[in-house]
């Protein structure tokens, strides 16, 4: 809670600032934190929710954390590409900020959020992220602060914009690199080469076969394999194999849940 009240604090403070300042650096700033605010917002509900399990959602709604992580990456992208023409019509424009309001307001911004961080033990990742969004957000300020302590030394006033292209250029990078690897979970792609797991099986399962494996969330692996049998191993046997074939694929692939359908082997 303490991050989400530094966030929203941080963007009306910002706002504010960069209507004063006339600062294209400030209001790449606001929108970055509004963003971030907005995303550490949502994940606090959708961690509320993400462990009710039903008759319908079996896997509980873990999914969310993913369609919100996308949702979350391609309007941090959408803002960007705003901030940039922002940016572009103040460089075109030549408008001059304050640079004695950009530094002092980028040096408080990151004063606030550096206290907002989470400091309690991570029992989730999404507490893990909200302490990214500050870290990534403080270090923007920080450009933001040097643009202008050198546009105050300088005298030259489009650093400003120019600092906004960076700090948006960043942002964009940043982000961009995990829009990929939430699009492969919601299309259900192996986090993991099945053709490895089929080999590593083969010691225990020889007959191992049909194997799939998707993600649930970036912490919730899942696994379905087919094994042919003896129909006269025992059934105890088979119980004890399942649980090697359990271990090796929690252990060396990270996989949360496995489903085995065993099968007689054929004789005709």
């Amino acid at each position: 809670m303490r991050s989400i009240i530094g966030f929203w604090g941080v963007f009306v403070f910002l706002v504010i600032t960069s209507i004063l300042a006339k600062s294209a650096v400030l209001i790449s700033e606001a929108i970055h934190v509004f963003l971030d605010a907005l995303i550490v917002s949502l994940s606090f509900y959708f961690l509320k929710l993400v462990n009710k399990v039903n008759s319908y959602y079996t896997y509980g709604l873990h999914r969310l954390e993913v369609i919100s992580s996308l949702l979350n990456v391609s309007i941090i992208i959408l803002g960007s590409i705003i901030g940039v023409i922002i940016s572009v019509i103040y460089l075109m424009m030549g408008i001059k900020d304050n640079p004695f309001y950009v530094l002092f307001a980028s040096l408080i911004s990151a004063l606030i959020l550096s206290f907002s961080h989470e400091h309690e033990e991570k029992e989730n990742r999404v507490k893990e992220s909200i302490n990214v969004h500050i870290i990534s957000d403080v270090l923007s300020y920080v450009l933001g602060a040097l643009a202008g302590f050198l546009i105050i030394l300088t005298g030259y006033y489009e650093l400003d914009p120019i600092f906004s292209f960076i700090i948006l250029g960043v942002m964009i990078i940043y982000n961009f690199r995990y829009f990929s690897t939430y699009l492969d979970i919601i299309m259900e792609k192996s986090p993991i080469d099945t053709k490895r797991i089929e080999d590593d099986l083969k010691s225990v399962f020889p007959k191992v076969h049909h194997i799939h494996v998707w993600t649930i969330c970036d912490h919730y692996k899942v696994a379905t394999l087919h094994i042919e049998e003896d129909p006269n191993v025992t059934l105890k046997e088979l119980d004890y194999k399942r649980e090697v074939a359990e271990k090796i694929l929690s252990e060396k692939y990270g996989i949360n849940h496995v489903t085995v359908q065993f099968e007689a082997k054929r004789t005709d």
